[in-house]
Order: structure tokens, then sequence, then C-alpha cells
């Protein structure tokens, strides 16, 4: 040992027993700074090093606007977030019109607890899927607490949502028990959401699960479409989207909030494809 190594072990075990309450304060001062210079550097590199995704903006639009192309790299294992009022609504009506095109993939939804609502918009949806489509692939479903209720206090909110975010984790990590073929894996491929704030959430642990090398960057690729109805701003969900940078893909429905905020407008997805088109053009 050096001669300024031994006299620095000493040191330090002097240092904190003189000061305990600050050493240790310091040193988990350190650490958290440590990690939080971790996650702003991951976070960095994964907006920078994102691969060419399977909703890449100019292919996921070209289908939207009818073209015919197929996504390339499609993926088989679609997570969609549903919400409570419209937002299901209009996920199953963009669904329903083939984007995104779901055909012969495994579908797991996501709600919210006590919203019995979207199980039976659900249920609904999937019975006609299976009566129209030849290779209707399969899909399953869990709920989890809701991040926050209507009209909840702020200031419990972060209770709800921590509740939330621990039911979120299998849906994220478990792997489907009904498969669709052998690219099936543990991950989903995309996330899709529309705007309920448990979207957010979802987004940013699987965001997280990527940043710690948890989960392969190309997998659970994000993206959140705003709703129908924010015609001239961003939701609230869409303005921490688009403030975190967290999705893969983001894409808005009306040409002032495209223009507003320099995002795709991809046109009204929740119109089929023939009426679609002339709204975009």
């Amino acid at each position: 040992m050096s001669i300024a190594g031994g006299y620095a072990v000493p040191l330090a075990q002097s240092v904190f027993r003189e000061q305990p309450l600050e050493t240790v304060l310091l040193a988990s001062a350190l650490g958290i700074l440590t990690v939080v210079c971790f996650i702003e550097v991951r976070h960095v590199q994964l907006r920078h090093r994102r691969p060419r995704s399977p909703m890449s903006a100019a292919l996921a639009i070209s289908q939207v606007k009818g073209s015919g192309s197929d996504l390339q790299r499609r993926p088989c294992y679609v997570l969609a977030v549903l919400g409570s009022g419209g937002h299901t609504k209009e996920m199953l009506l963009m669904m329903e019109h083939g984007f995104p095109n779901w055909t012969g993939m495994h579908r797991r939804y996501l709600t919210t607890s006590g919203d019995q609502i979207s199980l039976k918009h659900l249920e609904a949806f999937e019975s006609k899927v299976k009566q129209d489509c030849k290779v209707a692939g399969s899909y399953d479903t869990f709920v989890v607490a809701r991040a926050r209720r209507v009209h909840q206090p702020l200031y419990s909110v972060p209770w709800s949502a921590l509740r939330s975010i621990l039911d979120i984790f299998p849906v994220l990590l478990s792997t489907p028990k009904t498969g669709t073929g052998d690219r099936l894996a543990t991950y989903p491929d995309v996330i899709v959401t529309n705007g309920p704030a448990t979207g957010f959430f979802v987004a940013l642990l699987a965001h997280l699960l990527k940043i710690f090398y948890l989960v392969p960057e190309d997998k659970m690729q994000v993206l959140f479409i705003e709703s129908w109805a924010r015609i001239k701003t961003l939701s609230l969900t869409g303005k921490l989207f688009h403030f975190t940078g967290i999705p893969d893909l983001m894409l808005v429905q009306h040409d002032d909030v495209a223009r507003k905020y320099n995002l795709p407008n991809a046109g009204w997805l929740v119109l089929p494809a023939s009426m679609r088109n002339k709204v975009v053009q």
C-alpha cells in the first residue's frame, strides 16, 4: 500500500467519526448526483441512437395516407394503453380502421381499475375482429391502478401514481401466454397510447428499463398519438411527452397542433382510410 493510501483510510475513518451525519449526507448526495447524471446521459444516448422504428414517421404516415406500403419490421406484439372516456373509443377506432395494422399480431391491452366501459368496448372490438379477420392473432388484458382519478387532489397523486407504476411492471415484463408466431418475445415491440395519464407512466417506465439496460433498445418503442379532440394545443400528457422526448414517434391529428409543436400530422386516424385521405390532403 502506498503512503498516500495508508493515510487516506484512517483520515476517512476519522472524518466519519467526527462528522458522521455530514459524511452520510455528502455520500448520499454524491450517489444521487451520479445516478441523475447517468440517467441523463443514457436518455440522450437513447434519443440519438434510436433504431429505425417499426412505426417510423415516414412509414407510419405513408400507411395512414393509404399509400398501401406496409410497415417494415412489422411488430408482432403491441401494447395498447386504453383510457376512460373517449380515449378507448379513439384507440379502438384507429385499430378498427387499420392503424396500427394489427392483423396477425398479439395485442396486449392495459386498462385502469374501475373502467368497465373500456372493457365492454374492448370485448365488442375483439369479437368483431374474430368474426371478420381470418388471421386475428391473439390478445390479453391487464388492469392496473389508475394513476390519477378525475378531480383527485394533487397531493395524493404521487401515491396513486406509485401504485400504478408497480402494477405496470408485470404488464411490460411478462411474456404473453398465447403467441402468434416464433417472433413473439417477452417484451412488447411497440407501446401505443393516445392521451391517458397512465400511458405516460407506462412509457416512462419502459424508458427507464432501457436506460438501465434491462430491456433491449429496439423493444418497447413508444408511439404517442395525440387525441383527435386536441385541435389547437397538446394535452397535458402530450406536453409531458413532447417536453421529455420519451416517444420514439409522436403524431398529431390536426394541422394547427402540428405547426405549433413541429410534429408530424397523421390526419384524422379515427376515420376510415378513404375519408382520412380527403382530410389529410
